[in-house]
């Protein structure tokens, strides 16, 4: 079903304000640092080693249960990644307005 006259309208004001705020898109991308939890870090952390250790005790065991501490260990590898890399997007986004104020500082010192 084709727009409207007046929602092709509305559609181009709301594109022609994303446009004149550029970081506005950063914002709604932007992943929050308390979203990000240091809880699910420490835990990722905690059963990463601990999946390590059972994964080499269970070899005098059993090599089934050492296969299954094995796959508890990538699957808290993986959780340990996302976070990081959550945590590492978030401070990467917030270069452009660190930049952004310290170029601002230096025009003003300068005048």
């Amino acid at each position: 079903m084709p727009l409207s006259e007046d929602e092709q309208r509305i559609l181009r004001q709301i594109e022609e304000q994303l446009e004149a705020d550029p970081s506005f898109a950063l914002k709604v991308n932007q992943r929050s640092h308390q979203g990000v939890s240091s809880r699910r870090l420490l835990w990722s952390i905690v059963a990463l080693v601990l999946s390590l250790a059972t994964a080499i005790a269970a070899l005098q065991v059993s090599a089934l249960a050492s296969f299954a501490a094995f796959v508890g260990m990538v699957v808290a590898g993986v959780f340990l990644e996302r976070e990081l890399s959550a945590r590492g997007r978030d401070q990467l986004s917030r270069i452009p307005d660190e930049l952004r104020r310290r170029a601002g500082r230096s025009s003003r010192e300068n005048q």
